[in-house]
């Protein structure tokens, strides 16, 4: 029984063989899925795929790198959107991502990291006001990201780091935020130490497994489109991290990720 919080089946990949990509994850035993959001239209399309398949959730939201979609406006209709479905169990995936920004033009820089700073800010207030767990995008912007989730943050809100990149350092600062931990298929990769050293420091309550489908598709398949079924290798290798058997994995992400998205039960 594994749970993939973080996945985008809504992507064109999927177009020609979504049902078989399915089939295939439940047999490898998973038996939720969470399909993030990254605007408006996905939002709606996510919906749409959590209507169409029993085991597949959602949580809608604004992408840092959609930032220029956000607006009061756009935020207010993905808000009604989650108000009248129950399988929309979290607001995102929303947050900073510096990754992409045009280094060559720094006004530009400016004007997405002050809009990417709004949009995730009031996305924190939306989640609050709704009561439901935030998922949070943070490439290349730890610090920024910290900072406003710490001036926005009540406590009584579960959130989730999806496919953390953060150092070990900052798992406890994160944490303190009733923030978990979603790891993907990057701790199987070689160069993936720094995440090796984070999750061993993560309270193991705070640990839940994702693809991020179709990208970051863990060794032994590293390359080729992710899917769902491709969670038994990312919790093999945790596993391995914490000198634990793969079922106590299984059983723990499972737990925890029922614990933070309680829209699921």
């Amino acid at each position: 029984m594994i749970i993939d919080v973080h996945a985008h089946f809504d992507d064109e990949k999927f177009n020609c063989d979504i049902d078989e990509c399915l089939k295939k994850a439940k047999e490898a035993g998973v038996t939720h899925i969470i399909n993030a959001a990254v605007d408006y239209e996905t939002s709606l399309k996510s919906l749409e795929l959590a209507r169409k398949y029993d085991f597949i959730y959602c949580v809608l939201g604004i992408h840092p790198d959609s930032a220029d979609e956000y607006s009061p406006e756009k935020l207010a209709a993905i808000e009604e959107l989650i108000k009248k479905e129950p399988k929309a169990v979290g607001v995102g995936e929303t947050g900073l991502d510096y990754y992409w920004l045009p280094k060559d033009n720094p006004d530009e820089v400016a004007r997405l990291k002050a809009l990417q700073k709004v949009s995730f800010t009031e996305h924190i207030r939306l989640s609050e006001r709704l009561r439901l767990p935030i998922v949070v995008h943070d490439r290349e912007a730890h610090k920024d990201t910290y900072d406003i989730l710490k001036e926005n943050l009540s406590g009584k809100v579960e959130g989730v780091l999806h496919c953390y990149s953060g150092s070990a350092e900052m798992v406890k600062d994160f944490e303190e935020l009733n923030l978990s931990f979603s790891v993907g298929g990057v701790v199987t990769f070689t160069n993936g130490v720094k995440l090796v050293e984070a999750v061993k420091k993560m309270p193991r309550e705070r640990i839940l497994i994702e693809t991020d489908s179709p990208y970051l598709t863990p060794v032994p398949y590293r390359g080729k489109r992710n899917d769902s079924s491709y969670t038994v290798y990312t919790a093999r290798r945790l596993a391995e991290i914490l000198d634990v058997s793969y079922e106590y994995v299984c059983r723990l992400t499972t737990e925890n990720a029922l614990r933070v998205f309680g829209r699921m039960h």
